[in-house]
């Protein structure tokens, strides 16, 4: 800092305690890109806000265009322009980049009493994903005469008590959407393309959160199909729109369930007075509301924001704008890279078993608390790994992929513990159990179910192989893989199943001594599988000079196929009965019923009883085989 910039510090800071002193409301700071304020970013403004900030602290923001990420974390400041429009905070950040939608801001705002003025928030970085222009994750924030610019995921608002009085707000996509209890009154709602105008987040009636527009005007250019008022991002979203004017761009039917009917029963749309173009009370869908003025009257904001407030806290309000663990597996490769990534990564760490597997069923991406962190150090000696239901196989796939992205020494000595899991929960026969260490029952038969064995050994397969996510493998691990993948072939070609002298295709689990058939739950039946045989054949057909037996099995299997469609043609049963090659299926009771009708409802619907997998396999991927082969014999 230049001498001239220290004293003029020491001059500010002189008045910010002779403020105080005399017992004033505010304190200032001017920021100025040219360098003729105190700071020429708002962001060191922000940090030299005392912490534990008691007292009103205006920013000044000169005129001009500030090219930054500002995070706001001291409660009772204020940003104030001098015009929306010349005074322009801008970044630009996806949250594909960032690794989840509460890292893709440009101004970030979780100090309470937040205000601003005269200001523009914008996310430049256009269509194609979430980016939001304003997170506000705090308590009682006020906006007057500010613009919202962006496309999807505009403005992101949890908490409560928030204001927004005389603004403009664009975007397509959910660009209004969060958790909050929030008013707009007089603001101009601008959809530049088809979409939804909000998203609002509530879990239960129990919240009384909800967005109120109140006096609003929504308009709209390039809209093509037209714009819903919103959506209920959670079941009981709460969306209210008073006295408001609709352009034409509205959709008649005004509101959309997310492609979830039963969502109509909970969330709670509704509108009172709207005038326009748009405003067709009598087209909107059956389940959306049209107010009394009595009704109406209970959201205006001194009532409405009077009410004790009951939203979402702690690690559930951390988790909105988060992506689920299912989620994280597809990701671009930079992604892996992201702060959000990494995050789920030391998760992972955490829910990791000393055994060096991991359990199932959990979505390992959810944000944990002081007491979720007391149990999984507790919970780290549980006999319960896996490979079942994606569990261990997916979670060493993450690592790999994030530290490759991003090397953490933490994150490749947990793969290696899991990697090292694996090789050891192999029989030696070449199966896997579907737990290790073994439990009594069908988990200790080889596990073809849900395709946890054919999983486990495509990673190894790349592990072996040395793909761009497990270069840094040793090579003593890499040998071990292979040699697992070689003894995992040798074990699928034995478990074979062979009919009246002809191979057929696989059960869903083996006997792990025998290797007989074998059943799992009571109504998985021994039975010929037309379900996870499918990725069977494909793992086979996966292999570089495949040997005669490989070849006889993949071709055995397909003909099995063939013969083995259902009347339609393009359907299979998940279950075939061994010798007759008829469909089976069976309750609860494990007794073999011909006709699915024939087992209790609950079973009925609740298992996926037939698959359509081998047609993809049979029309696509095995004539592409064929071809790649006759082109390897020439």
């Amino acid at each position: 800092m230049s001498l001239c910039h220290r004293l003029a510090w020491l001059i500010l800071l002189h008045g910010l305690l002779s403020v105080a002193a005399v017992g004033q409301t505010s304190k200032h700071i001017i920021v100025a890109a040219d360098g003729s304020g105190n700071f020429k970013t708002i962001q060191q403004a922000v940090d030299h806000v005392p912490d534990g900030n008691r007292q009103r602290v205006v920013i000044q923001i000169k005129p001009g265009v500030y090219h930054e990420q500002v995070r706001v974390h001291k409660p009772h400041v204020t940003f104030r322009g001098e015009d929306a429009k010349k005074t322009v905070i801008t970044y630009r950040l996806s949250a594909q980049q960032a690794g989840n939608t509460r890292l893709a801001f440009a101004v970030y705002v979780n100090g309470d009493d937040f205000r601003a003025e005269k200001v523009t928030f914008e996310n430049s970085y256009g269509t194609g994903s979430q980016a939001v222009a304003l997170f506000v994750d705090a308590e009682r924030a006020t906006f007057e005469d500010c613009r919202f610019l962006g496309w999807q995921d505009t403005l992101f608002v949890n908490g409560s008590g928030h204001f927004f009085k005389d603004c403009y707000i664009e975007g397509h996509v959910d660009f209004i959407f969060g958790t909050a209890s929030a008013v707009f009154e007089n603001c101009v709602i601008h959809s530049k393309g088809a979409g939804y105008v909000t998203a609002h987040f509530r879990t239960s009636n129990e919240e009384n959160t909800g967005f109120v527009f109140l006096r609003c005007r929504l308009t709209g250019e390039n809209t093509g199909a037209g714009v819903y008022l919103g959506r209920p991002w959670r079941p009981y979203a709460r969306v209210v729109f008073i006295d408001s004017w609709l352009d034409a761009h509205i959709k008649p039917e005004g509101w959309d369930n997310w492609r979830d009917p039963a969502r109509e029963k909970t969330a709670w749309f509704a509108e009172y007075k709207s005038k326009g173009p748009g405003a067709k009370p009598a087209a909107r869908v059956a389940w959306s509301k049209q107010l009394t003025a009595s009704e109406a009257s209970q959201f205006a904001r001194q009532r409405f924001f009077s009410r004790a407030v009951k939203g979402l806290t702690g690690k559930a309000n951390q988790a909105v704008g988060t992506i689920a663990w299912a989620d994280a597996q597809n990701k671009p490769a930079e992604w892996y890279g992201s702060a959000e990534a990494l995050r789920i990564a030391d998760n992972l760490l955490l829910y990791q078993r000393n055994s060096g597997g991991w359990p199932k069923n959990i979505d390992m991406a959810k944000p944990l608390d002081a007491k979720d962190l007391a149990d999984l150090a507790r919970e780290a000696k549980e006999q319960d790994s896996t490979i079942d239901n994606g569990a261990t196989y997916t979670q060493l796939s993450f690592l790999a992929r994030v530290y490759t992205a991003a090397p953490q020494e933490r994150h490749r000595e947990s793969f290696l513990k899991g990697l090292d899991y694996l090789l050891k929960a192999q029989y030696p026969n070449g199966g896997w159990p579907q737990f290790y260490p073994l439990r009594d029952g069908y988990y200790k038969h080889i596990t073809f179910n849900d395709n946890a064995m054919i999983n486990v050994m495509k990673l190894l397969r790349d592990v072996a192989a040395a793909k761009p996510a497990y270069t840094f493998v040793d090579d003593a691990r890499r040998a071990r893989a292979a040699k697992a993948v070689e003894k995992g072939i040798d074990v699928i070609l034995k478990t074979q199943i062979v009919v009246n002298g002809r191979r057929t295709v696989w059960c869903a689990q083996h006997d792990e001594v025998t290797l007989a058939p074998a059943p799992a739950r009571s109504f998985e039946l021994v039975s010929l599988s037309g379900g996870e045989s499918v990725e069977i054949v494909r793992f086979l057909m996966s292999i570089q000079d495949p040997s005669p037996a490989v070849v006889e099995a993949i071709e055995s299997a397909v003909a099995w196929f063939e013969q083995s469609r259902l009347k339609d043609g393009a359907t299979w049963a998940r279950f075939y009965e061994i010798g007759t090659n008829r469909p089976i299926f069976a309750g609860r009771d494990g007794v073999v019923k011909y006709d699915v009708s024939q087992i209790e409802e609950e079973r009925r619907t609740g298992y996926a009883w037939f698959v359509d997998a081998p047609a993809k396999l049979l029309s696509k991927d095995y004539p592409e085989w064929r071809n790649q082969r006759s082109k390897t014999a020439k």
